[in-house]
């Protein structure tokens, strides 16, 4: 595998190459929409009109907070009710992107029970078509590390918001708390950098993601369950074993929780001497993980981003014909397209 790794690095020769195969995710999900195996929300809001859409990677620094900002105001400007939620506990900064320095009221309120839902901690920003914030917590070691009954009561709360579209930004790295939060959403977008780094950190977030989600596909008091429980497994494959052995039939089972797990694929601060071949990437993640990532789309390297960083003012605001805002918008409008297909599925009168 580690050698797989290390050919998912490219030479600028192969560059153009490797963009010539990128698919389309948006053809992919229309593809499904028309099939018998039409597209399937994986979280656990299918019963709403809410459509969620979280944001992880493998390490920090990729661009995941900028990139969710940027695709919240974006589709708020379609006349969506959009509400981004700032899920990476002890990091929480989206609302400084919007120059929110000392919101009055956070996550923390509702964790600490001073009010009784995550509505009462939303900020509406009317001067980005509505766009409700609500910013994160973890700025003391309790908020940081909550306990397990903590973040299902979170998640729970998120049920009650009132959104066309909920985003979510996930803390970075592969603790229970961000894999859960990643896997709590409809439509999931990993986040990367094209270096070599960036490259092993994203394919170890997506295998323990996939390790987690079959772990999570057998029931709690199961046989399998209690024989996988106490496990240290270092890949998917240990996982399909263990499980068959256990009970025939569980690695089919196994592989039926990954069938509509799909995340799609960002690149940031992607250039013609990007390190990155996309389609080995995507191979590797295949033969590996039994899972395709298409791709959402590339945001190249562009210097306004810091500057709009700065300013405290998302991208696509401040600087909207730059190349890095322009890329936004496109993946703007992929995303908001796969919005519409979950909305249909979910009501298709």
């Amino acid at each position: 595998m580690e050698q797989s790794l290390r050919h998912s690095v490219r030479t600028e020769n192969d560059t153009c190459q490797g963009k010539a195969n990128l698919s389309n995710p948006l053809a992919k999900a229309k593809k499904l929409s028309h099939s018998s195996q039409s597209v399937q929300p994986t979280g656990d809001l299918q019963n709403k009109m809410t459509v969620t859409i979280s944001i992880g990677s493998g390490k920090g620094g990729t661009g995941k907070t900028m990139i969710i900002a940027n695709l919240a105001v974006l589709l708020a400007k379609t006349g969506k009710k959009v509400c981004l939620v700032d899920l990476d506990l002890g990091g929480a900064d989206v609302h400084m992107l919007f120059g929110l320095f000392e919101p009055k009221r956070t996550l923390t309120d509702f964790l600490n029970k001073e009010v009784q839902s995550i509505n009462e901690v939303a900020h509406t920003l009317y001067s980005y078509n509505g766009l409700q914030i609500v910013p994160g917590t973890g700025y003391t070691l309790q908020t940081s590390n909550i306990t397990y009954q903590e973040k299902h009561r979170l998640l729970r709360g998120l049920k009650d918001i009132d959104a066309d579209v909920l985003l979510i930004d996930i803390g970075a790295g592969t603790s229970y708390h961000a894999l859960d939060f990643f896997m709590h959403s409809d439509i999931q977008i990993c986040a990367t950098l094209p270096d070599p780094t960036a490259i092993m950190d994203l394919y170890n977030f997506l295998q323990l993601a996939t390790i987690r989600k079959v772990l999570g596909g057998f029931l709690s008091r199961s046989d399998v369950a209690n024989a996988l429980k106490n496990h240290n497994f270092t890949s998917l494959q240990e996982v399909f074993e263990l499980a068959e052995k256990t009970r025939e039939g569980a690695k089919e089972k196994g592989r039926q929780a990954l069938k509509y797990f799909h995340p799609l694929l960002i690149i940031n601060r992607d250039s013609r001497n990007g390190l990155v071949n996309k389609t080995k990437l995507r191979k590797m993640v295949t033969k590996y993980l039994g899972i395709d990532i298409p791709e959402l789309g590339e945001i190249p390297e562009d210097n306004n981003i810091n500057k709009a960083l700065k300013s405290f003012m998302p991208i696509c605001e401040l600087y909207p014909s730059s190349p890095a805002s322009q890329a936004l918008a496109a993946i703007a409008e992929k995303t908001d397209k796969l919005v519409e297909l979950f909305t249909h599925y979910n009501n298709p009168t």
